[in-house]
């Protein structure tokens, strides 16, 4: 990839993003990497390249953020996990089926975009054979973020095969990150535990 073509990260703050930013950055350099969240960032996180807060729901703030920056891969990672989005569904799924539109339809129209979305074990279920799961099996997932994992990889299969759109995509099992807070998913009960335990130490000890 070109010194001059950049990477855009949308919602970096994240359990996968936090690393994955940081990753880049080794490797395409500091500034050709744009981490985004709608949420603001500290100022340690700011200074070491550049950062905008956006909402992928925001399609015109993001395909300004890929024209301006002339953007050539995009990693998709805004999402309601999974524990939040038993809690809040219809917000779940406009939020990881919307934002996923967001960027599907702008690489339907703007060819040379790479395109990476995550996808999750979530978009299996209990009838899925739990021992050697093969890549093509039974698919009934009965929580609202396997539901939505699952119909965006049939989504991001259609505009493959129907506009070639260059898109990427594994199926993560649960995720952790030190750096990163809680933020709702099912294995993020051991981020908290850590997290809870530093700061009680922390109170006890200061």
């Amino acid at each position: 990839m070109s010194q001059t073509e950049r990477t855009l990260v949308l919602g970096s703050a994240g359990q996968i993003g936090t690393d994955l930013v940081e990753e880049l950055r080794r490797i395409y350099g500091s500034d050709n990497v744009i981490a985004t969240d709608i949420k603001d960032q500290p100022a340690d996180f700011k200074a070491k390249g550049p950062f905008y807060m956006a909402d992928v729901l925001d399609a015109q703030q993001v395909y300004e953020l890929i024209k301006k920056n002339n953007v050539k891969q995009v990693y998709l990672l805004a999402a309601l996990l999974s524990a939040v989005a038993e809690q809040k569904p219809k917000a779940a799924w406009k939020l990881n089926m919307d934002g996923l539109f967001v960027m599907l339809d702008y690489c339907k129209e703007n060819t040379g975009i790479k395109l990476f979305w995550p996808s999750s074990i979530a978009v299996f279920g209990p009838t899925t054979p739990r021992n050697l799961t093969p890549q093509q099996t039974i698919m009934e997932p009965s929580t609202v973020y396997g539901i939505s994992k699952q119909a965006g990889e049939r989504w991001c299969e259609y505009y493959n095969q129907k506009h070639h759109v260059d898109v990427r995509s594994i199926r993560y099992p649960g995720l952790i990150s030190y750096k990163a807070d809680p933020g709702g998913g099912t294995t993020d009960y051991a981020v908290n535990i850590f997290h809870d335990a530093v700061l009680k130490t922390l109170t006890t000890v200061f």
